[in-house]
């Protein structure tokens, strides 16, 4: 029998402390779970339902993360009609695949568009994406790939094409540079090798709470979670699939944190002004990397939700 969150699984559990009571995620208030086959993957959905809903919004998660981590921004959106769907990315959370040496960057993109073509076919209703973290690129990028995105949320845009974006996200210079040349040069050695993103990103950096960022750090289906090689230098050799200029899939909203030492506005900024179509930026007051903080978060939920009412009404 599969792992689950709701029966098996109870680390998550931890995380709801942090978040609003209207949010948390408690037995009452549980997702479903799913497992979608695609190709020889088993990929774990947590799905908040919404019967009448008019949009459905994928989440995305970021590295070091997991559908079920993001559950109660999830569930706010559930509170307010809209149903969410949260994959676990492998061979992060309980998604699983057969040989994880082969996991890259480009099979992450691939399979978010097929899961866009997916829950297309399921119901018909628009599609939103909504990344978090480096799960905003992934979310572009997806965009870039799938005619199905009708609107496209994110917390942060990182190109790592861009040596002073790969060197914020390292813990310092040596492995940005001298890490990311090893494994240029030497892939056929470097990319079945498995380590933890803790050590060769700033994890400790994913939130402004000590505790929470030490609960995550040390989550075996997050951040504490091993990774191929093969998957941060995909990552980090990966260009925008389309140039910013010339997006124009669908309507941005950029909900970026003020205070986030991981990934400071200021490595975002570039990519969002060469987005020429409609887009909006709202700054979260007060809040880190993982936006737990007021008056962040419900600057968060004003801006997602005015976003939202708005794509229904063009839809």
């Amino acid at each position: 029998m599969s792992l689950t969150y709701n029966k098996s699984e109870s680390y998550w559990k931890q995380y709801q402390r942090f978040f609003p009571a209207e949010i948390q995620v408690d037995e009452d208030h549980l997702p479903t779970e799913e497992w979608w086959g695609w190709r020889d993957i088993s990929i774990h959905l947590d799905r908040m339902p919404a019967a009448d809903a008019k949009l459905k919004i994928i989440s995305i998660h970021g590295a070091g993360g997991n559908g079920r981590l993001l559950a109660p921004y999830a569930r706010l959106l559930q509170n307010h009609g809209y149903e969410v769907v949260s994959p676990d990315l492998p061979p992060y959370g309980l998604s699983e695949a057969a040989t994880v040496k082969h996991i890259d960057y480009r099979l992450w993109i691939d399979i978010l568009t097929a899961l866009v073509e997916h829950e297309t076919a399921r119901d018909g209703k628009p599609i939103v994406l909504l990344g978090s973290s480096i799960g905003g690129m992934l979310a572009y990028n997806t965009a870039a790939m799938s005619k199905h995105v009708k609107g496209l949320i994110a917390t942060t845009f990182i190109d790592t094409s861009r040596a002073e974006v790969r060197d914020q996200l390292a813990p310092n210079r040596f492995v940005s540079r001298v890490g990311k040349l090893s494994m240029d040069a030497f892939p056929f050695l470097a990319d079945p090798f498995r380590i933890s993103i803790k050590h060769v990103s700033r994890m400790h950096l994913i939130s402004n709470h000590p505790e929470l960022t030490k609960l995550i750090m040390n989550d075996t289906r997050a951040g504490g979670a091993k990774i191929p090689l093969r998957l941060l230098r995909t990552f980090l050799n990966t260009e925008p699939l389309i140039k910013p200029e010339q997006f124009d899939r669908c309507p941005v909203l950029l909900v970026h944190p003020e205070i986030d030492p991981m990934t400071p506005i200021q490595f975002s900024e570039p990519f969002y002004e060469k987005l020429t179509g409609d887009k909006q930026c709202v700054i979260l007051e007060g809040a880190g990397h993982f936006p737990i903080e007021q008056p962040g978060l419900e600057q968060l939920k004003t801006a997602v939700l005015a976003f939202l009412r708005k794509l229904e009404r063009t839809c």
